[in-house]
Formats: C-alpha cells, sequence, structure tokens
C-alpha cells in the first residue's frame, strides 16, 4: 500500500519526477490551449517551428537513404512475382494451380483424406469413459477356477486341456466343451444342477450375463424409480431355450420372473429346465404368440413390473450372421471352420429384419403404452452408433429418465439403455 504522496500505479510504468518537481495540484486541469512556446528546459527553446511538410528525403543514416519510396499505400510496395536473387526458387517461374490438399512430408497431421459424408450421426459415445472389466460384484472376476468347475462337474475334466501358459482351458470352439463348461458354472455357482439346450440354441457366456443383471440391480437400487412389489418382477423379452437370466436373476437376486418368446422350442425347453429345478419354481414363462409385439398379450391390466430387459437379435439377415460366426471361429482357430458345424443360435435369436436397430426402435414405440405398468424398459445395444438413433426415437416419445450404462467382458465392450416414462 503506497501513502498519498506516491505517484499511482500505472500499466505504462511509474513517471520520473524531475529536481524540484512539485507535488502534483489537486486543481483543476487547465484547458487553455497548448502554447507554440517550448519549454524554457527543451533543446528547441528559442528555436521557431517548422511549418513546411515532412521532407520525402529519408535520413541519411538510414539503410533506405537514395531509394524511392512506394507511391502505393502503406509503407510497403506490392510484392514482386520475382523471387529474391538468394532464393532457391531464383529464376522460376511461379505455379498457378491450386494449392495441394497433400501436407508437407513432416506435416504432424499427417496425409489429408477426404471421407464420404456419413449416413448415420455419430455416436456422443466416443470419447466417453468405458467400463474397466466386469462389475465389481460379478462373481466370475478373472479366470475360471476349473479345479473347483471340475469339483462341481466331473464330466468336465475330459475337455480340459493346458494352453501355453500351462494354465489348464476348454477348447472355446467346441461347442460340448462350451456346454459343458456352462453346466459346471451353474453348478457351482447358482446350484443348477439340471441344464440343457437343444442342439442349435445358443450357449450365452455366463460371465457377460451375470454383468447386465448386476448393472440392473445398481439401476434398481438407485431410488429413482419407485417399486410397488415386495420382491422386485422383472420381464425377460427374448428368454431363450438357455433361460439364462431368470436362472441368473432368480439365484442372485431373488427376482421374480416372467419369462417370453416367439419360438415354441425355446418355451418348452424352458419349462424342462424350469421343472428339473426346484430353485427355479418361480419363474413364469409364456409363449409370445405375436413375433411383432413384445407386452402386448404379456403384461395384463393388473401388472406392474420394476424392470424389463432383452438381448435383441443383433443382425438383419442369415447371411449377415453366418458370415460374422466364420470371423468369429477364424479368430478362435486361426482357419475358416464350418458354419453348419460351429453355428450356434436359431434364426429368430441372431437376426430380425431391419437388425438391431429396428427391434429396438419398435419396443421403444410399444413400451409408450406400458409407461405406467413398468420401472424401467432395458435393452443390450450390440452397435455403439445405434445409440444417437435409438436416443432420437425416445424423444420423440418423450421417454425420460434415458440412460446408456457401458460394460466391458475381457476385450469386448458392451452397453445397454435404459428409459422410463
Amino acid at each position: 500500500m503506497s501513502d498519498d504522496n506516491s505517484t499511482p500505479f500505472s500499466p505504462w510504468g511509474a513517471r520520473k519526477k524531475t529536481d524540484g518537481e512539485q507535488p502534483r495540484s489537486d486543481k483543476p486541469r487547465n484547458d487553455k490551449p497548448r502554447s507554440d512556446k517550448p519549454r524554457s528546459d527543451s533543446p528547441y527553446a528559442g528555436k521557431p517551428r517548422t511549418d513546411k511538410p515532412r521532407s520525402d528525403k529519408p535520413r541519411s543514416d538510414s539503410p533506405y537513404a537514395g531509394k524511392p519510396r512506394s507511391d502505393k499505400p502503406g509503407s510497403n510496395k506490392p510484392r514482386s512475382d520475382k523471387p529474391r536473387s538468394d532464393s532457391p526458387y531464383a529464376g522460376k517461374p511461379r505455379a498457378d494451380k491450386p494449392r495441394s490438399d497433400k501436407p508437407r512430408s513432416g506435416s504432424p497431421y499427417g496425409q489429408r483424406r477426404e471421407q464420404a459424408a456419413p449416413t448415420e450421426p455419430v455416436s456422443p459415445l466416443y470419447g466417453e469413459k468405458k467400463a474397466e472389466g466386469l462389475h465389481p460384484s460379478n462373481p466370475h472376476q478373472g479366470r475360471y477356477d476349473m479345479e473347483a468347475l471340475v469339483a462341481a462337474l466331473p464330466a468336465l475334466d475330459k475337455y480340459l486341456a493346458p494352453n501355453p501358459r500351462g494354465e489348464q482351458t476348454i477348447d472355446f470352439s467346441n461347442p460340448k466343451a462350451v456346454l459343458c463348461l456352462n453346466q459346471a458354472i451353474l453348478a457351482h455357482h447358482y446350484g443348477i444342477t439340471q441344464w440343457q439346450i437343444p442342439a442349435g440354441y445358443l450357449c450365452p457366456p455366463i460371465p457377460g450375463r451375470a454383468d447386465y443383471l448386476q448393472y440392473l440391480n445398481d439401476l434398481l437400487a438407485s431410488g429413482e424409480r419407485a417399486t410397488k412389489n415386495p420382491v422386485p418382477r422383472v420381464l425377460d423379452i427374448g428368454t431363450g431355450a438357455n433361460l439364462i437370466y431368470p436362472i441368473l436373476g432368480t439365484r442372485t437376486f431373488g427376482w421374480q420372473f416372467t419369462a417370453t418368446d416367439t419360438d415354441g422350442v425355446a418355451v418348452t425347453n424352458g419349462h424342462r429346465i424350469i421343472a428339473a429345478n426346484p430353485a427355479l419354481q418361480s419363474v413364469q414363462l409364456l409363449l409370445q404368440r405375436n413375433p411383432q409385439q413384445f407386452f402386448s398379450g404379456i403384461i395384463g391390466a393388473d401388472d406392474y413390473f420394476e424392470l424389463t430387459l432383452c438381448n435383441p437379435p443383433f443382425f438383419k439377415s442369415q447371411q449377415e450372421a453366418e458370415a460374422q460366426s466364420r470371423r468369429k471361429w477364424r479368430n478362435l482357430k486361426g482357419e475358416e471352420a464350418s458354419v453348419k458345424r460351429n453355428f450356434g443360435g436359431q434364426s429368430n435369436e441372431l437376426w430380425c429384419e431391419g437388425g438391431e436397430l429396428a427391434f429396438l426402435n419398435r419396443m421403444i414405440e410399444e413400451s409408450v403404452q406400458y409407461g405406467a405398468q413398468v420401472g424401467w424398459f432395458t435393452a443390450l445395444v450390440s452397435q455403439q452408433d445405434h445409440i444417437p438413433l435409438l436416443k432420437r426415437t425416445l424423444r420423440t416419445v418423450d421417454a425420460q429418465g434415458v440412460t446408456v450404462v457401458p460394460m466391458a467382458q475381457g476385450q469386448k465392450n458392451s452397453r445397454f439403455i435404459a428409459w422410463h416414462f
């Protein structure tokens, strides 16, 4: 803090005082015209002011002395087309062709590429934080405990073999080995000792299915939606012949499941699983007779479900599904395998007209009619770029609480979308 007599701070620097200078007066500023008489201490004191215009002749010590000034406005004459004599391009004509889109070879941005206009909006999920592994409460963390699984189901032992690191594993391209592994997991972790699926139907990876349910449990625990049942009721759309979500949800959380499917063989097999396992007697399994509907004919007038869940068909056609299967088995075996021999899943499990996006858009549109009878509608979404398109559909039906939850299983990233009314 300065005293009252100090020079005030100026952004241009402090003004120096001369010897004998008196403090600045508090009197108003004198507005009389500036005198032509110079100050007595000026080196020009007593010399008349010149009225002649400024000379065009430069100072003798200027590097431009003797050179004519440009007649053009501004301080510099127009740029010459003639290069400097010391330029490496001296004597070479200037190119009239337009500037190339290709950057200099040393450019940090690399070569510019022409990109076609996107046919679909870019997903807003790009750049968002992704899940790092399975849900913390998922019981299937890390490698399978093969010793414990063999103890639960000794038949698994004949499918075990050491991998290059000496760890016991199975051949995941062998459908019988995968089925036996799932049976051992269900017996060891969930107490389900009788579980079979018909040939050609999907054999689901249990850790990923369990992850979906763990995140749904978090959704319920958030308290955003009120519950109306003493035990949460959950509706599984398209449960499949494996009945995997009702099994895991009933044994892990004690939820009460209603499961549906349009495939009569899948429903019949699901009833066999329920009948063979006393722990699943609370599961209700229904045949959806109209494959274009999801909730109609299933949700009654007095029903209320805290959750709906769905693993929709991913593909638009059988050909697209089979091409994906070939890539999958090439990755596992290093060679093209027979689709007929290895391909698991019926048409309604794997593909539908319009694919996943059309399937989920229909589900969203139908969900409007049941908004008062469902706490949360949810569905897995295999393709990240479908998320903005689904959000757009949800906006058109005035859905609320739209949430996208990322998940990860090994090298695979997935997600589900949730909404309510």
